[in-house]
């Protein structure tokens, strides 16, 4: 429809400037000595836009070849950016598919023709990741000075990038230096949170790791069973620079309720007590947890038993009351039974003792059974039975040692 109002269009206007040359009657004189020339004026306004047009296209023309190498130039320009951009995004596609060396040639390609900072520090920082993956030092080190130079908005992602490839190459203390460097940017940045908290775990400075993990908790950026075992670890690194009784008990006073009936928080803690040689306590944070329902398991049973020796008689007396009690709603639990037995052979009840160890080895046979049995068989003259569960504890050992 378009293409037929053009051609009426075109139409109209030729007939409307015929009509006009036929009312225009009149002529020019075109008056140059010693020439005079009379033209008719239809024919002078014809000529006159013809030439106006004829001067435009060759001016157009000159204009566009004083252009031609600026146009050359921008030209070469924008294919070399175009190739530039291409190589940047196989950089990035090769890095994410693990072909690091391909990454680090294809970054270093987008970087020369490349105007944006943003996109060269790009190129940057995929050539330092991937030359850290192929552990080329000497050109990772080179391409984290580059970025140095780069504006302050990228500084930040540089800093994070330099800090995992550091924690990587298991330099601790550089990549903190770098993570504390993009926590002055940005102090509240969960990632930078997450990997200080990897680090400081690393170095072993529980204090730190501790207030990480309750900055992270208020910030939803760490799951509860997570922070729980952060903490555990950080107290187990704390717990190991403890060198006496009062020490400990300031210690455990810092805890919260919550993180002392953790039982393997418990089960190192009573390890840690014994190797002071401080056995009450021990054995007074052992029957506390095996109290608690939830909180009992087999190791802190075994724990118990160990403890037998190294307390005096009343405590045993108390001890063993307490396990009877927590044996009626764990009649099949063989460690405690073993503790029980443990307990009573200390106290001289050898009676009581070959009960509980008997029953401990029905439930599930184990060295430490059978080495007590033997212990208890021979104190008793019952050499027999001594040499028979010796031969057991010794098929066990054998069997847990291959």
């Amino acid at each position: 429809m378009r293409f037929v109002f053009w051609i009426v269009g075109l139409f109209a206007l030729a007939v409307l400037i015929g009509l006009a040359s036929t009312l225009n009657t009149g002529y020019a004189i075109l008056f140059v000595p010693p020439y005079r020339m009379e033209v008719s004026f239809n024919l002078l306004i014809i000529a006159v836009v013809v030439l106006v047009l004829v001067a435009y296209a060759v001016l157009r023309l000159l204009g566009l070849a004083a252009n031609l190498p600026q146009e050359v130039r921008t030209f070469q320009r924008q294919k070399k950016l175009r190739a530039a951009r291409h190589a940047l995004r196989e950089a990035a596609i090769s890095m994410f598919e693990g072909r690091y060396q391909r990454a680090e040639r294809e970054a270093l390609k987008s970087i020369d023709d490349e105007y944006a900072d943003e996109n060269r520090a790009l190129a940057l920082m995929i050539a330092a990741r991937s030359a850290a993956s192929v552990g080329d030092n000497a050109k990772r080190d080179g391409y984290l000075s580059r970025l140095e130079s780069m504006p302050e908005r990228i500084q930040l992602a540089r800093h994070m990038v330099e800090a995992q490839i550091r924690m990587d190459a298991k330099q601790p203390l550089e990549a903190l230096a770098a993570i504390e460097r993009a926590r002055a940017i940005s102090s509240n940045l969960t990632s930078a949170l997450r990997l200080e908290l990897k680090i400081r775990m690393l170095l072993k400075q529980p204090e730190q790791v501790l207030q990480i993990t309750e900055k992270l908790l208020k910030a939803d950026a760490l799951e509860a069973e997570q922070a729980r075992r952060y903490r555990l670890a950080a107290y187990r690194q704390q717990l190991v620079g403890l060198g006496s009784e009062r020490e400990v008990r300031d210690w455990l006073k810092r805890i919260p309720g919550v993180e002392k009936q953790n039982p393997d928080l418990v089960v190192d803690i009573s390890r840690h007590l014994i190797a002071l040689d401080t056995y009450p306590l021990a054995a007074e944070l052992i029957a506390t947890a095996l109290s608690d329902e939830e909180q009992a398991t087999p190791e802190l049973a075994r724990e118990l038993g160990m403890l037998a020796e190294h307390i005096d008689s009343q405590r045993r007396l108390t001890l063993m009351r307490d396990a009877e009690n927590w044996l009626k709603s764990r009649p099949r639990d063989h460690m405690l039974l073993l503790a029980l037995g443990r307990l009573a052979l200390a106290e001289q009840l050898w009676g009581k003792a070959q009960s509980y160890l008997e029953a401990s080895v029905s439930m599930q046979p184990t060295l430490c059974a059978h080495a007590e049995l033997s212990k208890l068989f021979a104190t008793l003259g019952k050499d027999d039975k001594a040499a028979q569960h010796q031969a057991l504890a010794l098929k066990i050992a054998l069997q847990q040692g291959c």
